[in-house]
């Protein structure tokens, strides 16, 4: 790779900054871990590193323990193995990121390397979680248990959380109504554990948020709409749910011209979730006058228990 100028920054081109270093795609991955909301809504007990794509990963389910069984004298007692399942998690998504970088680009990076540094990595850090979220939220939405979703939720089909043509309106009125109602599908299968909940709305939520008593501090016991650690979350949890908003749900427009979002309940460790950039380099571009820093990512998720994802259907008004 050709060298150029030596800049007053001592850099004499991207070839001698740290990005051309190997492995410098892990301070892209050191932004996601700090800042991105899903491991705070994914099982990520995975003790191995990901390092390729096909790579298969064990995640220990919890144990399965029978029900009490009635007694009687003289009976002869039936045992049920406890057995802890190990469930194998497949990385089998895989995607590429080739980022141009521009002769007159590299001149300024190299003269002002950690403004310019700061600038790619929340660039390079917004579109890496942009396709994982929404990845992850569709898989999630898609595989939840059926009886944690549509018209007819809850054990005994009578909680109404919202379909496609019949979305629930929600509004500053009803709107701790509803959080209840998608925290009480999820405990009627046993799903609740306190700390451990999530729930994931659209932006287009705020609106009614502001409206409603969840905006009262007093009410709310903080002032604080967010939490500047996670990107999203909210500060206090609401009816039990740690809140995260997010720009990443899928949203429908009905044939009514009602704009309408599917919104995410469950408990954390329902599915699980791994990914990483695996693989990061500086390429020169014979047809123009730049470089290219190309780099590979793996992913991969699996639902453990459906049972403990609740999702609803919702259209707002305000």
């Amino acid at each position: 790779m050709g060298v150029l100028l030596q800049h007053s920054s001592g850099y004499g081109g991207l070839d001698n900054t740290p990005l051309a270093r190997p492995g410098y795609y892990n301070e892209i991955m050191n932004v996601v871990y700090e800042r991105d909301f899903l491991p705070e809504i994914t099982n990520n007990q995975i003790n191995e590193r990901i390092t390729a794509c096909t790579q298969m990963v064990q995640i220990l389910k919890a144990p399965e323990v029978p029900d009490w069984r009635s007694y009687q004298i003289n009976q002869e007692m039936v045992p049920a193995q406890i057995t802890a399942n190990s469930i194998c998690l497949y990385i089998d998504q895989a995607a590429y990121q080739s980022i141009k970088i521009d002769k007159l680009t590299i001149r300024w990076a190299c003269e002002r390397w950690a403004q310019w540094e700061a600038k790619f990595l929340e660039a390079t850090y917004e579109k890496y979680v942009k396709a994982q979220r929404e990845w992850v939220l569709t898989a999630m939405m898609l595989e939840a248990d059926p009886r944690n979703k549509g018209n007819r939720s809850g054990q005994y089909a009578n909680i109404n959380l919202g379909a496609r043509g019949n979305p629930v309106v929600v509004n500053k009125d009803n709107l701790l109504v509803q959080f209840a109602l998608m925290q009480q599908v999820l405990m009627e299968h046993l799903a609740w554990k306190q700390g451990e909940m999530f729930m994931v709305v659209p932006v287009h939520l705020r609106p009614v948020l502001i409206q409603s008593r969840l905006a009262d501090a007093s009410f709310t016991g903080s002032c604080a709409p967010c939490s500047v650690a996670i990107d999203g979350m909210w500060s206090h949890p609401i009816s039990g749910f740690n809140l995260i908003e997010t720009i990443h749900l899928p949203g429908i427009i009905e044939s009514d011209g009602r704009l309408c979002f599917y919104i995410i309940a469950g408990n954390k460790e329902a599915f699980a979730y791994a990914a990483d950039v695996i693989e990061g380099r500086i390429m020169e571009n014979p047809k123009t006058f730049g470089l290219e820093y190309q780099m590979l990512s793996v992913w991969g998720g699996k639902m453990l228990y459906p049972e403990r994802v609740a999702v609803a259907y919702w259209t707002f008004e305000i």
